[in-house]
């Protein structure tokens, strides 16, 4: 394969959305650019984590097409934070994927792309949104994954804590029990039904009710102690609602834009309380997900 370089852009999610566990995920206007470059002499590996997930799954889509190239790199710009519970793994992956794609000339159809791109993930409550863009409702079946993508309300925005200190998802999915009672699981089907619905209808003010989870936050909350303090002062500080990113530690709160910035602000108040380095991000939610930028 000749020297060939594909600039693709990249978002941030946020997966779970408090009782969504493994089934909802949705985009953030919070991006950052994967290039790949493919040579005709070897490169040299990737140093950053980022540019080492981007690079595998760009190389494995190519040699699932019988492309593979003696060299390749990649390279990553942007400041979005690594294991914060953001999805970065998901967007290294989707940047590498589509722009491996690209320089096939779009073999496969982004649809096409989902079964390796959750394979390569693990899980596509932050691979779909990654790839796709919007609110995903994501789905297992019979070893496919099924979604269906919701436009995002534009009148909501999503209020970004982000701890100095990471969680990653491999440790923290250990903590989260296997077996569950039947009032556990009716809780967690409801709560993720009505975040949707709510979400859908600009009910916001079901919110509060719709991000009440029990089957992974409290778990992970031993890792996070102050987790749930920031939570109640968050919802004191005028959000409708807020919960623990993907696998932590990032803590996201639906706010309206007139008091984003005073719920951010008391949330990181109240984490220095507790002893916790943080800082704060304002974010909508989007509709766009991966996107080729330059080729």
């Amino acid at each position: 394969m000749p020297d060939r370089s594909v600039t693709v852009r990249v978002p941030a999610t946020s997966a779970n959305l408090g009782p969504g566990f493994d089934a909802l995920g949705v985009a953030l206007d919070w991006f950052g650019t994967i290039t790949i470059r493919t040579s005709d002499s070897p490169q040299t590996p990737p140093e950053g984590s980022m540019e080492r997930m981007a690079a595998a799954a760009a190389l494995a889509l190519l040699d699932q097409a019988g492309e593979t190239p003696r060299g390749l790199s990649a390279t990553y710009e942007g400041d979005m934070p690594v294991g914060r519970g953001l999805g970065m793994s998901a967007a290294a992956r989707a940047g590498g994927l589509v722009a491996a794609n690209t320089l096939l000339g779009n073999r496969l159809t982004m649809a096409e792309l989902v079964p390796l791109a959750v394979a390569l993930e693990g899980h596509g409550d932050n691979i779909i949104p990654a790839l796709f863009g919007g609110l995903q409702v994501v789905a297992e079946d019979e070893g496919r994954h099924v979604h269906v993508k919701i436009t995002p309300p534009a009148d909501l925005r999503i209020a970004l804590l982000v701890p100095e200190f990471s969680m990653p998802t491999e440790e923290s999915r250990k903590l989260i029990p296997t077996n569950l009672t039947r009032n556990q699981a009716v809780h967690n089907i409801g709560r993720a039904a009505m975040m949707v619905a709510a979400l859908t209808q600009g009910r916001y003010d079901a919110l509060v009710t719709a991000v009440e989870d029990i089957i992974h936050q409290p778990a992970r909350g031993t890792l996070f102690p102050a987790m749930f303090p920031i939570f109640e002062g968050a919802r004191a500080a005028g959000a409708h609602g807020a919960y623990l990113s993907g696998g932590g530690s990032t803590i996201a709160a639906f706010v309206d834009p007139a008091t984003a910035e005073h719920v951010a602000n008391t949330m990181r108040e109240v984490a220095a309380a507790h002893g916790v380095d943080s800082f704060t991000r304002v974010v909508s939610m989007s509709n766009t997900g991966t996107e080729v930028i330059d080729r």
